[in-house]
């Protein structure tokens, strides 16, 4: 039996319990991430008190951990290609174990900026990692869903912060948000490495002794028969390269979707951190804050179960295109409700519901237009390129607020970017290249 045969069974079969597992275990661990990345939009009203912040400094530190994201999704994520998916998770649950655990100890801003970076370069790689093996191991007809609930994960981290943040700062302060992240990733470790399967195509690759053994063991979780040989060997053509994204067939995939993350990610990072701060600068109380915060959440879970059911009847691109849309016109309903705390919860919560739906689709568009040898890879260095821009967003804010700037003015120009976004992910091409499989 060859790969390409294994592929189709499992992209032509009813889903398995062995698939389930694969697909709640990337919830658990995007949960993580959504919590680890949030933490500190949490705290930063407390903050800003004690520390005396002002808002371009806030904003360089929102912007700190998502600057490691941008370098983790760029310099970390090709591990999951040369090393397989399994092997990265583990590296990228690590390093936010330590990034979170010692951002508990931060007496200064350098201190809390150089952690929250460790943090975010293990959270920036991760998400190309588990994406990629759910996408690999779900049949064809619910791989966006099991996308969407992996997105899912990540709201429902951010979720929990919201609920957990009020006990934490009365029993630990403001440094107690930072231990029970650090202490929920490490618990997370040993789950991983149990319980969660290496992709098959790096299995087969590797052709090591234990490679036979490890694949006939995760085919009989999926049913499916034992092989008594490894497979062919992928010939040198098929083996890709970082320098593949950046050559014609590929570039203009490349360049297209990493364009429309960088400006997706620009706006989403800029309201996911400043939504509770904006909240408190109008007057409100640290519980209305967040509550804003929390009605994103709920917002974002809703959004990534109707999209990813959506996108079984309704083709991506449409999908894309409205819910960006929709993401850019909540965004400026936002900025007009600084003093009407019902209207910026209501339009919380369907930016909540835009900015992750919009992440299924463009997700399932991402790895669409990628071949299979390069999806990992790809999918890393296009979400670099979102990491990058999620890493201006914030600090962008931050000085546009600094400079006088109202809270609308502020919304209305950071939605500009989701516009663009759409007018670029159009022109993404969502079909095989030839000669690929």
């Amino acid at each position: 039996m060859t790969l390409q045969q294994i592929h189709h069974h499992i992209e032509n079969s009813p889903l398995r319990p062995y698939q389930m597992l694969v697909i709640g275990l990337g919830v658990l661990i995007n949960l993580l991430d959504g919590y680890d990345i949030l933490a500190l939009s949490l705290i930063s009203p407390i903050l800003t008190r004690e520390w005396a912040l002002s808002p371009e400094t806030l904003g360089v530190l929102f912007s700190a951990s998502l600057l490691g994201m941008a370098c983790g999704a760029f310099f970390l994520s090709p591990v999951a290609d040369l090393f397989g998916r399994r092997t990265a998770i583990l590296v990228n649950l690590s390093l936010m174990s330590v990034g979170m655990l010692l951002s508990s100890m931060a007496d200064s801003v350098t201190w809390l900026l150089v952690m929250r970076f460790c943090t975010g370069l293990g959270v920036g790689a991760m998400a190309a990692c588990v994406g990629t093996l759910v996408f690999e191991y779900c049949s064809i007809k619910t791989r966006n869903l099991g996308l969407g609930l992996v997105t899912i994960g990540y709201t429902v981290g951010t979720l929990i912060g919201t609920y957990a943040a009020p006990w934490l700062l009365e029993v630990l302060d403001w440094r107690g948000i930072f231990v029970f992240g650090g202490v929920c990733s490490c618990l997370l470790i040993p789950v991983i490495y149990l319980l969660l399967p290496e992709s098959l195509d790096v299995l087969a690759a590797r052709r090591t002794p234990q490679s036979l053994t490890t694949i006939n063991r995760i085919l009989a979780r999926l049913t499916l028969p034992a092989l008594t040989e490894l497979p062919p060997a992928q010939t040198k053509v098929q083996q890709g390269s970082l320098l593949d994204l950046l050559r014609q067939p590929i570039l203009t995939r490349t360049v297209l979707m990493g364009l429309s993350y960088f400006l997706y990610m620009f706006t989403q990072y800029f309201f996911l951190n400043w939504n509770n701060q904006l909240t408190t600068n109008a007057g409100f109380a640290l519980s209305d804050g967040l509550m804003v915060s929390r009605l994103t959440s709920f917002g974002g879970i809703l959004g990534g179960i109707v999209i990813g059911i959506a996108s079984f009847r309704y083709p991506i691109r449409p999908l894309s295109f409205i819910t960006l849309l929709a993401m850019s016109l909540s965004l400026v309903v936002f900025g007009t409700a600084a003093t009407n705390l019902p209207l910026a919860q209501g339009s919380a919560f369907v930016m909540g519901f835009c900015i992750f739906g919009a992440a299924v689709v463009l997700y399932a568009c991402g790895a669409t237009t990628f071949p299979a040898r390069m999806r990992a890879t790809g999918m890393g260095l296009v979400m670099s390129a979102g990491r990058l821009g999620s890493t201006f967003g914030p600090s962008a804010a931050g000085f546009l607020l600094g400079a006088g700037n109202s809270r609308l003015a502020v919304c209305v120009l950071l939605a500009i970017p989701v516009l663009v976004s759409i007018a670029t992910l159009v022109r993404v091409p969502l079909t095989k290249i030839e000669g690929e499989e």
